[in-house]
């Protein structure tokens, strides 16, 4: 059974579309006609393609951005409320908003009818649901706790989102600002200084450090400032293109974490990530070693990712998780302190998400502490440079004054 878009005309000729499932275009027909509309268009709502290395015919839709913890919650709610997945999807259709989610959740419900497993379904769906979201609901759907899986899975991906938000909300404001005084600034070296250093040269007063070095500046921001504009664009675009070149990746994520502060953040954010994963995968009764697989691709850093990488063939090869995130020099000492704890005490899954939620607030703090002192900073460095600027233009003033008196 698949889904297929439609546009028809009711008996009054009013135009109405939707969406209709049928396990061909001919049944789809006869499904609208039978509902006394008369069909106009019809087509399958999804182009597929056809993965190479699994066979696999993949759809290309993709859920809009943070729509996909809120899509897992309401399914979770749902389920948990005692509807069976056919009748839960449904309902998310019914209640759907977007245009894009609505034709994805219609496809799968038309295969979970057919007989497929929900998993399987989502997985016709890569850019909409991960490998993390397919399999932690395939191994709860095999172990019969897909409720509890689903509710984990819900808080995960709100948890993963909230702290991004964090993360980028805390670079806004102070940039922003930057941004701002640099042009303003930008705009008065180039426009406004020149006009009026002009009444300061000439005069014949010897002019003050200040101001030679406003005019020195504005000069050359007049001269060359398109030219350090597009330098430092080049620059931008050489950067963000070099970034998917992996020695140079692997060079840049490994300065970051090398950074006073930073890279501790950076390190603690991406720990976070991967045992909190390896938490809900393990409490999904997913083994270990095809947990760490799938852990390790929500890590975004090159040298953690290795690191991840690193853990998972020593835990193949039979080390201890805790032993083996210790030897990759990588992991936050809690993290294994936890780690270990959990693999004493036979409750693994649940110290690693502990150990997530440790890190999570940590970094949390650590977000509230920079942007504490990152818009002071700002407001500072802003109040620097206008108030270089006022003094250089105020104190020839001062001096033609008192040269008249």
């Amino acid at each position: 059974m698949e889904a297929f878009e439609y546009i028809s005309l009711d008996a009054t000729g009013k135009q109405k579309k939707g969406i209709i499932q049928a396990d061909n275009e001919k049944q789809a027909r006869q499904l609208l006609r039978n509902q006394q509309l008369t069909p106009v268009q019809i087509k399958q709502v999804i182009e597929t393609t056809v993965r190479q290395e699994t066979g696999i015919k993949t759809q290309r839709l993709t859920l809009k951005k943070n729509e996909l913890p809120l899509l897992i919650r309401q399914l979770a709610t749902l389920v948990q409320a005692g509807l069976p997945i056919d009748d839960a999807l449904k309902t998310l259709i019914e209640q759907s908003e977007s245009r894009h989610s609505e034709r994805i959740l219609s496809s799968i419900h038309a295969k979970v009818l057919e007989g497929q497993s929900l998993a399987a379904a989502m997985r016709t769906f890569p850019r909409a649901f991960d490998e993390l979201v397919a399999t932690s609901i395939e191994a709860g759907e095999q172990a019969g706790q897909l409720e509890a899986v689903l509710m984990q899975l819900a808080s995960y991906l709100e948890t993963r989102d909230e702290m991004g938000k964090q993360s980028t909300s805390a670079l806004i404001y102070p940039m922003v600002l930057m941004a701002t005084a640099i042009l303003v600034v930008a705009g008065l070296m180039v426009y406004i200084v020149p006009k009026v250093i002009q009444v300061f040269e000439s005069s014949q007063v010897q002019l003050p450090v200040a101001t030679q070095m406003l005019i020195g500046l504005s000069e050359f921001l007049s001269a060359y400032g398109w030219y350090m504009l597009l330098f430092f664009g080049v620059l931008l675009v050489a950067f963000l293109l070099l970034r998917r070149y992996p020695p140079f990746q692997q060079s840049w994520h490994r300065l970051l974490l090398k950074l006073p502060g930073v890279g501790r953040l950076i390190r603690v954010g991406q720990a976070a990530r991967f045992t909190r994963t390896l938490g809900i995968l393990t409490q999904s009764a997913v083994p270990i070693v095809p947990s760490l697989s799938l852990a390790k691709q929500v890590v975004n850093n090159a040298v953690m990712k290795q690191a991840c990488e690193q853990t998972a063939t020593a835990v193949r090869e039979g080390s201890s998780l805790s032993k083996a995130m210790h030897n990759t020099g990588q992991f936050p000492p809690l993290s294994i302190k936890l780690v270990n704890s959990g693999e004493q005490s036979g409750q693994l899954s649940e110290m690693l998400v502990r150990s997530a939620l440790v890190q999570e607030r940590d970094v949390e703090n650590k977000i509230k502490t920079l942007i504490g002192a990152i818009q002071p900073l700002a407001i500072l460095f802003v109040g620097l440079m206008v108030l270089f600027i006022v003094l250089a233009m105020l104190l020839p003033i001062f001096q033609i004054n008192t040269a008249i008196q």
